[in-house]
């Protein structure tokens, strides 16, 4: 027979408490983990969607560019007259990209290994965005297809952190 002493039944409360208590603490350190981890989520995605509407505000300044509207532009863009083939690259085909506007003074995009680009704002005098760590830069590609021409303009945009960057591309064919 068992004895239901006082004794016996102290250790069995001790040690179904200790258990509840670590998994408790395991409990309330995970969601300590995901707070931080949700907290860092949301600061990437605001940091990800201020570059976004940079790199959107420098598609709106190149078009800008694009349409010759006085006072905007020093040197206005008429066809594919005044771009370079290939973009000053050394490629054996000059049918396979764009021809790089040269009427600029440029800097490079995104390293010394890509085409030159325009910084936001060369020529509209447009605000500078705010919150980022570097106003964005474009490049405008000029190309013919039936007679038509297009302007392929590629934008480098970054967020309020450097490691946020956001390239954005878009075709633009000016009206008139």
């Amino acid at each position: 027979m068992r004895s239901s002493s006082p004794i016996h039944q102290r250790g069995i409360a001790l040690i179904t408490t200790l258990i509840l208590l670590v998994m408790m603490s395991v409990m309330a350190v995970s969601a300590a983990r995901m707070g931080s981890l949700e907290e860092r989520m949301a600061g990437s995605m605001r940091d990800r969607d201020i570059a976004l509407r940079a790199a959107e505000m420098g598609l709106r300044d190149a078009e800008r560019d694009l349409m010759n509207l006085p006072g905007i532009r020093a040197l206005p863009i008429s066809g594919c007259s005044g771009f370079t083939p290939d973009c000053g690259g050394s490629t054996s085909t000059t049918d396979d990209d764009g021809q790089c506007s040269v009427a600029a003074p440029y800097s490079y995009l995104t390293s010394q290994t890509v085409p030159p680009s325009v910084p936001y704002g060369l020529f509209t005098n447009a605000t500078a965005i705010p919150g980022v760590v570097a106003q964005p830069r474009y490049l405008i590609e000029c190309f013919t297809k039936h007679s038509d021409t297009y302007y392929r303009i590629t934008v480098f945009a970054l967020g309020a952190n450097p490691g946020t960057q956001v390239m954005m591309e878009e075709v633009f064919k000016p009206t008139g």
